[in-house]
């Protein structure tokens, strides 16, 4: 009886009712489905930009040592003569960008002479060997005149090393070495270089020769 009642007061919908009310509950699904989709959507897709630029050119210096070449003495026709020196200029070029120090070593070399007159002496047990600077701040001639009372840039012997390349003028080290020769982009350096043969020497030395070679080392100075 009382379900009756409630039927009567609250009737039972009817199915197109129930089919709307399905439609409206899809649509709101379908509704918000498609706003989170778009939202998604929305979210998701940024509009960005960019740009690469080019530096400048970034070039080394560079660190070149030349030489004005051969190392030739002035030894008379004749040869050299107890109490005698020879005499050799040399010009240091920076040819390159950046300012450099360098050091200079030097060896020695007994020459073979002829079987026939062949000494058992060698002429480099005699020798010594000088150097200065050639001009500013240096000496003015490179000969007896402008040498024999000035102080030597090095100095060696008398006995030249001729077990291999021996330090000279400053060292080839890394870093600033006493002795070194500083030279900036573009300047030149002239070396003097003296041979003394003392008034000593015996005549086993007679006809006897000996060969010197100097090598150059250089290295940059900026942080060095």
């Amino acid at each position: 009886m009382d379900e009756l009642l409630q039927e009567m007061i609250t009737p039972a919908p009817s199915r197109s009712d129930k089919a709307r009310r399905r439609r409206l509950v899809s649509t709101f699904a379908i509704v918000t489905l498609a706003v989170v989709g778009i939202t998604a959507l929305t979210t998701s897709a940024l509009f960005t930009d960019n740009e690469a630029i080019v530096g400048g050119a970034i070039t080394t210096g560079t660190v070149d040592l030349s030489t004005s070449g051969v190392l030739t003495f002035d030894v008379p026709a004749q040869g050299l003569a107890p109490g005698d020196a020879a005499f050799a200029t040399v010009d240091v070029k920076n040819t390159g960008s950046l300012a450099y120090r360098y050091a200079v070593q030097y060896q020695a070399t007994d020459v073979p002479v002829p079987p026939a007159t062949a000494p058992t002496a060698s002429l480099s047990s005699q020798l010594s060997l000088k150097s200065y600077v050639l001009g500013s701040g240096g000496v003015g001639s490179c000969d007896h005149t402008g040498t024999d009372a000035a102080a030597p840039l090095a100095s060696v012997g008398p006995t030249l090393t001729t077990t291999g390349l021996t330090a000279f003028i400053g060292d080839p080290a890394q870093g600033a070495q006493t002795g070194d020769q500083t030279l900036a982009a573009t300047d030149v350096q002239t070396l003097c270089f003296r041979v003394d043969l003392p008034t000593t020497t015996t005549n086993e030395f007679q006809s006897t020769s000996t060969t010197i070679t100097l090598r150059f080392d250089a290295e940059q100075t900026v942080n060095n």
